[in-house]
């Protein structure tokens, strides 16, 4: 209770703070994390010295500053998001191309569209359910505090996203296989489980990958597409849909994880401040513990 009190103070303050003085706020919140207290600063920057190994270490440095504004934006954005009017949202991130995904709607095919932890990928839940001619399903990890995840998944619902926890995706989609349903899965951080993992090249290293989207589009032969959350400038957006695999049952086991990955890695590196550094995305190694 006494944290679902505080995320409310947070939330009601960011309700009357203008965009303005918001991006203010998160530009003394980025310099506190990443000057201050190091915030996973160390993982940042290692994860930054791996996947670019070219880049000199005062670029691996800006990158990283620059990855700390990106996060601290994505947070105070998102506090913002939660009670700001649904027009304006959907006015700083338009969905440019919706017609990729209602192609497929529109003939009761279902597919299963993959994003990543790229800008704000957050506001898209709001601005993406509208545009689509079906359904729109997004798997979730519940939070412990049930209080506190009944309040986000509400809020995340607020155009029309259903919210289904991860334990329950397999059944939800074999039960709803047959409606022109979208299906949301992020796939680009670091899985629980070595063994069950896709092993792909990823920013040109092995790197354990979530099985889900491969292993659920073959199964029930969904196209599986991808949504690029652009920052157009500061606090304004724009996303596009794209096709990573049309025909998934013809696809061979892990055909779909590395074209992902490869499709991921292309957006990361062309802007590579703009993703989440500060997870241990490489925390697994093949057939060894984890590494702290």
């Amino acid at each position: 209770m006494v944290g679902y009190f505080f995320l409310r103070i947070f939330i009601e303050i960011f309700r009357l703070t203008p965009f303005g003085v918001l991006y203010v706020i998160s530009d003394g919140l980025a310099f506190f994390l990443f000057r201050v207290i190091g915030y996973r600063k160390k993982v940042v920057l290692d994860n930054l010295r791996r996947s670019f190994p070219e880049k000199k270490e005062d670029e691996i440095r800006r990158l990283a500053q620059l990855s700390y504004r990106n996060l601290a934006d994505t947070t105070l954005e998102t506090f913002k998001y939660f009670t700001a009017p649904i027009a304006e949202i959907r006015r700083r991130c338009p969905v440019l191309n919706p017609e990729v995904v209602n192609h497929y709607l529109d003939r009761g095919q279902p597919v299963i569209l993959a994003g990543s932890h790229y800008n704000n990928w957050e506001i898209t839940g709001i601005t993406m359910p509208p545009t689509f001619h079906g359904a729109t399903i997004t798997a979730f990890k519940p939070l412990t505090n049930k209080i506190i995840d009944r309040y986000l998944n509400s809020s995340r619902s607020r155009t029309g996203m259903e919210m289904v926890s991860m334990e329950d995706m397999f059944k939800t989609m074999r039960r709803r296989a047959e409606e022109p349903v979208v299906w949301i899965l992020l796939a680009d951080q670091s899985p629980s489980n070595r063994r069950s993992a896709h092993w792909v090249e990823f920013l040109g290293q092995d790197t354990a990958s979530l099985p889900g989207a491969d292993v659920l589009a073959r199964k029930f032969n969904f196209p599986v597409l991808y949504y690029h959350t652009r920052r157009v400038k500061r606090g304004y957006y724009e996303v596009v849909f794209s096709e990573i695999w049309k025909k998934s049952a013809e696809a061979a086991e892990m055909d779909i994880t590395r074209a992902y990955a490869r499709h991921v890695e292309n957006i990361i590196r062309e802007q590579p401040e703009n993703w989440l550094w500060s997870h241990k995305r490489w925390k697994l190694r093949r057939d060894k513990a984890p590494t702290e």
